[in-house]
């Protein structure tokens, strides 16, 4: 490296201009996650909101991803190739240990789906990390030879060379391949058009004076210790204790080279020559992006798109909640009398209050004019309205964003089957993308994953993960080895996919191995039949097997044996002629075995019917006991509230006939009053 190039100078110039680039971009992510995260700055209670965003995010994640992608690494072409199938096993073995023994990887993919959603972007990266111990006597390794190495898994010591003392030295005990997820705002790359013209890319990590001095040694003392990983960009934590320095990890895809620089730091702190030599360079596949143009790399959020519907739906659910606060029984009384001011502030159920003055109380109208209540019919047909409002504002949502009612789990009675499968037909086109672009992003990991190990890992470390020494390919093993490491025949040979994202169907693996068992055991049916007839047939019938077993994936396990068994067929069929009874003998005992073995497969088979047929039924009877206590319950909350109402009515009843009587009684004490009067003085 010259001296002119450790200036970091250039770097901190391109990580500012993706900044500046991307400054608008970052500001939209940084609400739009606040408004997923439902956070706001007022202290005091502030309208209310219906947070469309979180809902839909909710919905559409699991859509998208719902668990880690097993590999599936097949031959390319699916011809008799041993050495090739038994390279893919262990391949494919390997990769599925490291992704089920460490957490990271399903970690890393659901905060990358996060962060598709939500800001618009998501990023991984992938790292080789051999643990490494320090050997007092080194040991001579004779595993397998590939080229011109040696590799072993067995031991022994070295001669000392005389009067000399062995050096220590040092190796490697164990390999992984972590993939790590990148916060968003911790990834740069060139501001480009296309992701092809990206020429660099880079992370951020946050070091404590420890941790980097450790890694760069002492010249990482002179970097400045000024920011915190939760802070923002610019922003300065004052607390000592939770200051680190921000290193940024770039590579430089035309150089093939890899740098460390700091912010506020001038000189690169560390540079190295490809570390890991994948075929695209950059340890990490393109990012999952959102909505995309060709003009630029700057993604363009999914809420973005639906954010004035958004708004709109939380303005009418303010409003729902002001005229609900407003919806209250209020009015106005006559303030001379005392006796409406008490039924109005201590009345309760069954509580009579005298008016002391009846006969002007009721020449003035009685109650129904003493009282006057403010009407609430216009206060609950605006809420109507707005309620109606709210939905057509989600429904247009719904349709921007391709989250049909079948997505959402939501279905109306009235609908038809074929009205419900449009739906799901849309809804399947719609989010056809985003599945894609996932299952694009997580093939690429595994395939870098699977470079990695292939060019880094030591054999016995792939060995020993895959566990091919107790498979009947154990013999290929060296070979196979050889093929991993060899890059051009790799990609020759072998392919790498991944299976689905989605919940997987759990019969599916049963479904598979019974097709595989009942196709199998017809056409070993008819072979043996038309091998008895005529033997020279046999070498035709094994290779058309072969041609029928590599067509099923589940069949892979047992190709090895059937290879095996076809061969020694072949080698017999080489030798002396038997006699015809000798070949009649073979053929019966061979088609007792096919009987024998069709008839454990089948009992296999019907063992797996049976069992999902049990479990089955079990989730029926499980779902029937929820069914029944559901309406149990709706039962006895309807009989409840029938009580209730039945008591309610009953106690208005028992008032109306008490006010009935009591009024009926003051009429008649004013008649009596009056017919007094009118005896005494008939003028009147």
């Amino acid at each position: 490296m010259m001296i002119e190039e450790l200036d970091a100078t250039p770097w901190h110039d391109e990580i500012h201009r993706y900044k500046e680039q991307f400054k608008r971009w970052t500001e939209r992510g940084e609400e739009i996650v606040k408004r997923y995260r439902d956070e706001r700055k007022e202290t005091v209670q502030s309208d209310a909101r219906f947070n469309i965003l979180w809902s839909n995010i909710q919905t559409l994640k699991p859509a998208i991803y719902a668990r880690p992608p097993m590999p599936e690494v097949s031959r390319r072409f699916n011809d008799n190739d041993p050495i090739a199938r038994c390279a893919s096993t262990i391949l494919e073995r390997a990769l599925d240990f490291e992704i089920k023994q460490y957490p990271d990887f399903h970690n890393t993919l659901s905060h990358v789906v996060d962060d598709r959603l939500l800001p618009g972007r998501g990023v991984a990266w992938l790292r080789y990390e051999p643990q490494i111990e320090t050997v007092e006597e080194p040991e001579i390794t004779n595993y397998v030879e590939v080229g011109d190495e040696a590799y072993t898994h067995e031991t022994s010591e070295a001669n000392s060379i005389a009067g000399e003392m062995p050096q220590p030295y040092e190796r490697i005990t164990n390999e992984t391949t972590p993939v790590d997820y990148v916060y968003w705002q911790d990834f740069a790359h060139l501001p480009a058009r296309t992701w092809d013209e990206v020429t660099w890319v880079a992370r951020r990590v946050y070091l404590s004076k420890e941790e980097g001095t450790e890694r760069f040694g002492d010249k990482f003392l002179q970097v400045p210790l000024t920011v915190s990983p939760d802070k923002k960009d610019g922003e300065r934590t004052t607390t000592d204790s939770l200051k680190k320095a921000a290193v940024w990890e770039i590579w430089d895809k035309p150089k093939k080279c890899v740098y460390w620089v700091a912010e506020g730091y001038d000189r690169i702190l560390d540079h190295k020559d490809d570390p890991l030599e994948l075929e695209n360079f950059f340890p990490c596949p393109k990012p999952y992006f959102a909505t995309l143009s060709t003009g630029t790399l700057v993604p363009v959020a999914d809420f973005i798109q639906y954010q004035d519907q958004a708004n709109e739906i939380d303005d009418i659910t303010g409003r729902i909640q002001h005229l609900t606060r407003a919806l209250k029984v209020m009015g106005i009384y006559a303030a001379d009398e005392g006796a409406v001011e008490r039924l109005m502030k201590e009345g309760n159920d069954a509580v009579m209050i005298p008016v002391t003055n009846w006969s002007a109380f009721i020449e003035k109208g009685g109650l129904q004019n003493a009282v006057q209540f403010i009407p609430l019919n216009d206060v609950v047909g605006a809420l109507q309205q707005l309620y109606s409002a709210r939905e057509a504002a989600k429904q247009i949502i719904y349709e921007i964003t391709g989250l049909s009612d079948i997505i959402r789990g939501a279905s109306q009675a009235q609908e038809s089957a074929t009205a419900q499968q449009i739906k799901s037909q849309y809804a399947s086109l719609r989010l056809g993308n985003l599945k894609d672009d996932m299952s694009r992003f997580a093939r690429e990991i595994l395939r870098m994953k699977a470079e990695i190990m292939c060019s880094k890992y030591q054999p016995e470390t792939l060995v020993n993960a895959s566990g091919i020494m107790h498979t009947a390919d154990a013999q290929l093993v060296q070979q196979a080895i050889a093929l991993l490491k060899d890059e051009p025949m790799r990609n020759f040979n072998i392919d790498i996919e991944t299976d689905t994202l989605v919940l997987i169907d759990e019969q599916q693996d049963k479904q598979d191995r019974i097709e595989f068992l009942t196709a199998v055991g017809g056409f070993l049916k008819q072979a043996v039949d038309a091998a008895k007839s005529n033997p020279g047939m046999t070498p035709l019938l094994g290779e058309m097997l072969m041609f029928g077993v590599r067509g099923f994936k589940i069949g892979r396990t047992m190709e090895a044996t059937l290879e095996q068994f076809l061969q020694q067929a072949k080698q017999s069929s080489g030798q002396q002629q038997p006699s015809p009874e000798q070949i009649k003998a073979q053929a019966d005992m061979q088609a007792k075995q096919a009987e024998l073995q069709m008839e454990q497969a089948k009992m296999q088979a019907e063992q797996q019917i049976e069992q999902a047929r049990i479990q089955s039924d079990i989730q029926v009877k499980q779902t029937e006991l929820q069914i029944e206590q559901a309406k149990m319950q709706s039962n006895m909350q309807i009989e409840q509230a029938k009580i209730q109402a039945e008591q309610q009515i009953e106690s208005q009843r028992i008032q109306f006939e008490q006010w009935k009587a009591q009024l009926d009684n003051d009429t008649k004490i004013k008649i009596a009053e009056m017919q007094i009067v009118n005896k005494i003085n008939p003028t009147i």
